[in-house]
């Protein structure tokens, strides 16, 4: 088991640092933008409440505390423990969520297998189902621009036929249909349900999650 998790973690490190380096070269304008924002404020302030030392050293500290902050948050994106954590959340609120939903039997989450893992295995009164959560933070655009859709659809392919192959080798021989939950304020625009060939795509837009 502790195996299987380094080679999942391994896994997960290697793919989180390459929708990493996407982001950051997608959005250094941005962080760039604010970073000079945030000076040419902090200069204009000082500039106004240069002849009061305590308001003075006030902002300078508000400032500094601000960029010491943003410095925390971007040094978290580059070394990649920024984006682990927010996957974890919305995995977990999906899981919540997927709970509480009338017509479902069980639910079980982040199940391991060998490099790859998937979230959530879901029996319901139709069916098994395994559904791969892909969170979004950026802009939302339309479901055909998504980032790399085809190696995401095939992703929640393999999920699904690992999870079938694993309860077929004990027995039960059920059919698993893969579901791929888009989810986070920069789900893409799309209908409720789109088919990809053998994949459901589906979104999840709760501001909670």
């Amino acid at each position: 088991m502790d195996r299987r998790r380094h080679e999942r973690v391994s896994w997960l490190d290697t793919d989180l640092r390459t929708r990493r380096k996407t982001l950051l070269r997608s959005r250094w304008k941005d962080l760039a933008v604010i970073l000079v924002a945030l000076a040419a404020s902090a200069l204009g302030m000082c500039v106004t409440v240069r002849h009061s030392p305590l308001l003075l050293g006030l902002v300078l500290g508000v400032y500094l505390g601000a960029i010491a902050v943003s410095t925390v948050v971007f040094l978290s994106v580059v070394d990649g423990s920024f984006h682990p954590r927010l996957g974890r959340l919305v995995e977990r609120s999906i899981g919540t969520n997927l709970r509480r939903i009338p017509g479902i039997y069980g639910v079980i989450s982040d199940v391991s297998f060998e490099h790859v893992n998937v979230d959530h295995v879901v029996l319901t009164s139709d069916g098994c189902l395994a559904i791969e959560v892909k969170s979004s933070f950026s802009r939302r655009q339309d479901l055909a621009k998504v980032p790399d859709l085809a190696g995401k659809v095939s992703q929640a392919r393999d999920g699904a036929q690992r999870v079938q192959r694993l309860l077929r080798s004990r027995g039960v021989d059920l059919a698993v249909r893969p579901v791929l939950l888009f989810t986070g304020p920069g789900a893409p625009f799309m209908p409720p349900v789109v088919q990809y060939d053998d994949v459901t795509i589906t979104g999840f837009t709760d501001p909670a999650v």
